[in-house]
């Protein structure tokens, strides 16, 4: 047998590779990076940081605005004329529901007919939020539709404050403000800080509401008598007005404006973004402007008070002396432009034009600003990159 020679194989080739170095990123790249850290991390906390608003959470279904805004004249010609077309429309002037009404009733039956396992907690606080603005639906109530909603939406999602928050307003619409009360407090527990404060005043509404309750049940408090919320620690209406007012025009409310609180315009407009047909509160706005000497928004705030029937020997008194005041401070400074009575619809300014800058808050403006800062920035680094690039190749 012919033996064979084993090959001897040669061991591989060492090949020596130098890493060279690679070249450090441009000053435009080192600068770039730092600033879409930056860009992302803001965007992160304008979109994830929760809004002001409170107390009845429900997205909007079109331009309606939902959190205090930096003029009266824009708060009593758009924003409370936008919420209060949410409620039906008189059956005796034949006009037909509003466009707002119309979105939310197409909305609430799209979140209806979704399965169950599909429906998120966004889903569930829209529902009951867009329940609670239509106030009545095929001739019935909606607080019972809505509660039925958030218990549902509460089972599935137990830590969402919104859900809470809303089922407190369902309650203390229904005059349970018992349970309202213990919602509130388990909300404040639940949400997060920038919430907290507005939900605290939403519980300091509820426990002045639930006095008065009692204080009527007592008979105490007659039931058609109605009363200021002592919301502010502030009394400044106690002193009840002369028979005969000073013809001074700067004669005012008893209570100067330095001993006012300062934050009462932006709760009471919060107060009433999530109640437009509380005449409780347009009252206490009436007063808080008149004795900031603002007339005008005073007399609008007033007459909303009057058009929601409040009665009452003392609202009777302080309605004729703001209005009596105003008048002379109309006759003193012609140019106090004064609404006249009686206010028109309240579906007509919903249909006006409104600006396209006015839908945006100050979050998603900052966003806007800061991402069209960083691709202005990117974008011209780009073009001075591709003109390095084409006068090397032709230059």
């Amino acid at each position: 047998m012919p033996i064979r020679s084993r090959r001897k194989i040669a061991p591989p080739a060492t090949v020596n590779v130098t890493c060279l170095p690679s070249d450090p990123p441009s000053m435009p790249v080192r600068i770039a990076r730092p600033l879409a850290l930056v860009a992302i991390t803001v965007a992160f906390w304008l979109l994830w940081c929760p809004s002001a608003q409170a107390g009845l959470y429900h997205r909007p279904v079109a331009e309606e605005i939902l959190q205090p805004v930096p003029t009266w004249s824009r708060f009593f010609d758009t924003v409370i004329p936008q919420l209060r077309s949410f409620a039906p429309p008189d059956p005796l002037s034949g006009t037909p529901a509003s466009r707002l009404r119309q979105a939310a009733c197409q909305r609430i039956e799209t979140l209806a007919q979704k399965p169950e396992a599909e429906l998120t907690a966004d889903d569930y606080v829209d529902w009951s939020g867009l329940l609670v603005r239509l106030i009545t639906k095929d001739g019935q109530s909606t607080l019972e539709l809505a509660q039925r909603v958030l218990e549902r939406g509460r089972a599935r999602f137990p830590r969402d404050y919104r859900l809470t928050a809303n089922l407190a307003t369902v309650y203390q619409l229904s005059g349970e403000y018992d349970r309202a009360l213990a919602l509130l407090q388990e909300t404040i527990a639940l949400a997060p800080e920038p919430a907290q404060r507005w939900e605290r005043w939403h519980l300091r509404l509820a426990v002045q509401r639930r006095a008065q309750q009692h204080l009527r049940q007592l008979g105490k408090l007659p039931r058609d008598e109605a009363v200021l919320d002592d919301l502010f620690g502030v009394r400044w209406w106690e002193t009840p007005p002369s028979d005969n007012p000073s013809p001074h025009p700067l004669t005012t409310s008893p209570t100067s404006p330095e001993t006012l609180p300062t934050e009462a315009g932006e709760v009471l407009q919060q107060l009433l973004i999530w109640f437009p047909f509380d005449g409780q509160l347009w009252w206490l706005l009436a007063e808080w402007l008149a004795a900031r000497q603002e007339w005008s928004a005073a007399v609008q705030a007033m007459q909303m008070a009057s058009d929601l029937r409040l009665a009452g020997q003392q609202f009777r008194q302080r309605r004729a002396w703001i209005l009596q005041t105003a008048q002379q401070h109309r006759s003193t400074a012609p140019a106090l432009a004064l609404p006249d009575l009686p206010l028109p619809a309240e579906d007509a300014p919903t249909d006006r034009p409104i600006a396209w800058w006015s839908r945006f808050d100050w979050r998603a403006w900052t966003l806007l600003i800061v991402g069209g800062l960083l691709l202005l920035y990117l974008a011209g680094w780009q073009i001075r990159l591709w003109l390095s690039r084409l006068f090397r190749r032709f230059g």
